[in-house]
């Protein structure tokens, strides 16, 4: 069963030229899934394309088949989307808007009009699995970078998308935060969640199952890390090595 699937994606900014044209790819549910390449490749934007803040928030000309847990993003709003796939974007700063951790982690269930009942128990998991207990009432300004990234994440899944978007999500972190951010990911797979790691690091990502490589916008490889690490060619073109 895939959990993604796209085809002769093509995607233009509004008034620019394309930034990806003809890509297509398959996710399976429950893989752990790498978007790499080198900057300006159009990675993150074909993310926002995946959790419908394009064409929803951002415009521009956009084509091909598009299927997110069986939806096509540009048929629901925003909010029905993010329950399908949640992204969490490079700066953690940017995107915690709440002055406790426990709010923040209520955000988006109050969004959705979640019975408080509900709301509580949801956030009661989140607090136990991220590691938040005792840091439930702590302001996000006084948490690590490690830990501002993964209260992002479980920001992002507390409507429990089946779907998990990272633009980066080691970015900026010491090797322990990255080690937080790994362990945060692995344990999605693990619960069946499909993630999908927008990455130029390589190293940081040989976990994961598949990676696909775009160049210029198109689909330069996709397949498993260590058939790709082969092809030295390849990522030195890239500048992925």
């Amino acid at each position: 069963m895939n959990a993604v699937d796209v085809s002769n994606l093509t995607f233009a900014y509004k008034g620019g030229e394309n930034v990806l044209r003809d890509v297509g790819f398959s996710i399976f549910a429950g893989e752990i899934f790498v978007i790499a390449g080198p900057s300006g490749s159009g990675k993150t934007t074909l993310c926002r394309i995946l959790c419908g803040i394009i064409p929803h928030a951002v415009k521009g000309s956009l084509s091909g088949q598009i299927s997110v847990v069986d939806v096509d993003p540009r048929d629901v709003g925003l909010p029905q989307t993010a329950l399908r796939a949640g992204m969490v974007f490079q700066d953690a700063d940017a995107q915690i808007i709440c002055t406790t951790v426990e709010d923040e982690l209520a955000f988006a269930l109050e969004n959705h009009c979640r019975p408080p009942e509900t709301i509580r128990r949801r956030v009661d998991e989140l607090l136990s699995e991220f590691g938040f207990e005792n840091l439930r009432h702590t302001n996000p300004a006084q948490l690590s970078g490690g830990q501002k990234k993964l209260l992002t994440i479980a920001a992002v899944l507390s409507p429990s998308p089946p779907v998990l978007i990272l633009d980066e999500p080691m970015s900026g972190l010491d090797i322990y935060g990255c080690e937080l951010v790994r362990a945060a990911i692995e344990r999605q797979r693990s619960q069946g969640r499909t993630v999908i790691i927008v990455e130029h690091n390589l190293k940081l990502v040989a976990f994961a199952d598949r990676w696909l490589l775009l160049n210029n916008g198109e689909t330069a490889v996709c397949g498993k890390p260590s058939d790709i690490l082969r092809d030295e060619t390849l990522l030195k073109e890239l500048s992925l090595v």
